[in-house]
């Protein structure tokens, strides 16, 4: 998935941005395998988290991968952040669970994240009207993998 079209659907400025995705837009999905997915598996929209650069090198401790994160957001940075060089102290995240200092600014402030936690639910399936939601609609456009995953935890969660 491309982040800046990404960024654009979810319609806020960083919301959701690490939501799931290596800069280049590849990355393993969660929706791969056929085992049932549970919503701590994924981010609240469906996004697979343990494929983003930023988070693995964050859980990991990697310095230089952090590095190389880095540099591979920059350009997303400077075109929708309104920032000349990217701060590297920004560039930390366990996934838009998380709370404090180990969560992306972004995934903080993501919509779609917030309205979860104000429904008190842990995933986007556990909505009654997930498959309609407005909020999702773009995110499913770049990333369809979101919509099975959700689909799969929707789907387990009726077993």
């Amino acid at each position: 998935m491309d982040r800046r079209r990404f960024l654009c659907c979810v319609g806020c400025v960083a919301g959701a941005a690490l939501h799931g995705c290596t800069p280049t837009g590849r990355g393993p999905s969660s929706g791969a395998g056929k085992a049932p997915l549970k919503p701590d598996d994924v981010a609240c929209c469906g996004v697979d988290c343990q494929s983003c650069d930023v988070r693995r090198a964050t859980v990991h401790g990697d310095k230089e991968a952090l590095k190389r994160a880095q540099v591979s957001w920059e350009k997303t940075a400077q075109e929708h952040w309104g920032m000349r060089t990217l701060d590297p102290a920004i560039l930390k995240c366990k996934g838009c669970r998380t709370e404090g200092v180990d969560i992306f600014k972004g995934c903080r402030h993501c919509p779609i994240r917030r309205c979860c936690r104000k429904r008190g639910l842990a995933s986007c399936a556990q909505c009654a009207e997930w498959e309609s939601c407005g909020k999702l609609k773009g995110l499913f456009a770049d990333e369809p993998r979101a919509r099975e995953n959700l689909a799969r935890i929707a789907a387990s969660a009726k077993r």
